[in-house]
């Protein structure tokens, strides 16, 4: 340590002038940082250096955004970590640590090397943290579908004839309807929708419809040893309405699942394990580059988590400013600690379209993906909504520990923009905002991606098991004691 003392530390408030401007006034946002008197003469060098526009306050300067391209990450993160104590649990140590900033404009106080959020700054960041919060209110919990579960799971052997062909059928009592129908449609390549089972079901007029989904097939009543025909026709053979081929439908209703809810979790549902083991058995992973020892999983959503994809889809802005801002500047700081994995709920085609436009593949980054996932890995689950059964998609991380297995709840992180993606790992996942302003100024202000890199990278050097985490409290987090 040096003899010299230090400088008086400065403590530096960004407060803004503009909170938002109408999207066709392309103003940028200014800020006046408030300093102390005594700190003045330390600050008049490197304010010459910077946009100055007076505002007659003694002072107080305004001072423009920083640009693009200065990264808002350090260059190399410093995190200090306190060992545990009797009253201080790991998890709350750990997140500390993540709270740990390192920038200066977003109003925190240095001491010597290490660097601590205070009272102040939780309150500056308030209205962020009151969004993020008011997100998760409006969030619905869910309410998985388990009344119907049988604890010792029958099964049913079953034979069914479409077109003369003889085929044999094999279904838990546990599996849905929608499960059962889309194993004739990979059968036979009869969709789902075109399906007419006859002799299977009294009552149902011959077929088992979309409104019979969330159904547990040993509710139905059909007998065991059960014969059916079906009649359907192939996908290809029928009429087509290709109008709406290549467009995206959202659905951005939400719901959120907690480990703590009673009763069978989805990810302990027989069923939802046999759909993960057999998205193992059929979707091997293709490695992009190879998983690096001692890192920790990332798993990153793409539509809407770190790009804008509806003016990327429809060329209405070039891709880079679809991308939500420092995005590569993001993957490059977590990079050192975490293989980085993207998995979209879309095609393939599409997913790697959107990885080469975006500059994720093929250019010359320093951060590497490990491999992509996309929609065919996912399977859907059911809750509630208005008291009606809601289908939705999910991605099990099983899915990626099955292969990799020095991954795991204790060192993988999920973020997405949809918590319902977390039914069967919500203790690893981590909602982020929906960015759907790419062009606006709202959008160019959009600073989730810092504030995220900085808790990825805390909290891998804070500790070794995230499952003592809760990333909920991600953005807002109380203070410590």
């Amino acid at each position: 340590m040096s003899d010299k003392e230090d400088p008086i530390p400065v403590q530096i408030i960004a407060k803004s002038d503009i909170e938002s401007t109408p999207s066709e006034n392309k103003k940028p946002k200014f800020y006046h940082l408030d300093q102390s008197p005594s700190s003045s003469s330390s600050s008049s060098s490197s304010s010459s250096s910077s946009k100055v526009e007076g505002n007659g306050e003694k002072g107080a300067t305004d001072v423009e955004m920083s640009s693009p391209e200065s990264s808002p990450f350090p260059i190399t993160p410093e995190v200090i970590v306190q060992p545990p104590t009797s009253t201080s649990p790991i998890h709350q140590i750990s997140t500390d640590a993540a709270y740990t900033q390192h920038e200066n404009e977003d109003g925190i106080q240095e001491d010597g090397s290490t660097q601590r959020v205070n009272q102040d700054q939780y309150a500056r960041e308030g209205s962020e943290g009151d969004q993020q919060e008011d997100e998760n209110e409006n969030t619905l919990e869910a309410i998985p579908l388990t009344d119907d579960l049988e604890k010792n799971e029958e099964w049913w052997e079953l034979k069914m004839t479409w077109k003369g062909n003889h085929y044999d059928l094999r279904v838990g009592g546990n599996d849905m309807v929608y499960d059962f129908r889309h194993r004739i449609s990979s059968l036979t390549g009869v969709s789902p929708e075109g399906q007419k089972l006859i002799n299977l079901l009294p009552g149902s007029k011959g077929k088992l419809s979309v409104e019979h989904d969330a159904t547990r097939f040993g509710t139905l009543g059909i007998k065991k040893g059960a014969k059916f025909v079906m009649v359907g026709t192939r996908e290809e053979e029928r009429f087509k309405d290709q109008s709406g081929v290549g467009i995206e439908v959202v659905d951005d209703f939400d719901v959120t699942y907690s480990n703590k809810a009673k009763g069978i979790s989805p990810a302990d549902d027989p069923r939802n394990k046999r759909q993960v083991e057999e998205i193992v058995k059929k979707i091997p992973i293709t490695i992009m580059n190879e998983p690096r020892e001692g890192k920790k999983l990332l798993v990153l959503d793409l539509d809407y988590t770190i790009v804008d994809t509806k003016p990327l889809i429809s060329g209405a802005l070039p891709s880079s400013e679809c991308a939500r801002p420092n995005l590569h500047e993001f993957l490059e700081y977590v990079y050192p600690h975490y293989d980085i994995v993207i998995w979209s709920q879309t095609s393939w085609r599409w997913l790697e379209s959107k990885l080469v436009e975006l500059d994720m593949i093929g250019g010359d980054r320093n951060y590497k993906l490990s491999f992509v996932s996309d929609k065919n890995t996912m399977f859907p689950v059911w809750t509630t909504k208005n008291d009606k059964p809601y289908k939705h998609e999910v991605k099990p991380l099983a899915y990626f520990w099955a292969s990799f297995p020095h991954w795991s709840a204790k060192n993988t992180i999920h973020i997405d923009d949809l918590s319902r993606n977390f039914a069967l790992n919500p203790g690893e996942g981590l909602k982020i905002r929906a960015f759907t302003k790419a062009g606006q100024p709202e959008g160019l202000a959009d600073r989730e991606l810092v504030k995220l890199g900085n808790y990825l990278v805390n909290i891998a050097n804070a500790t070794d098991d995230f499952t003592n985490l809760d990333h909920s409290k991600w953005k807002k987090h109380p203070p410590g004691p």
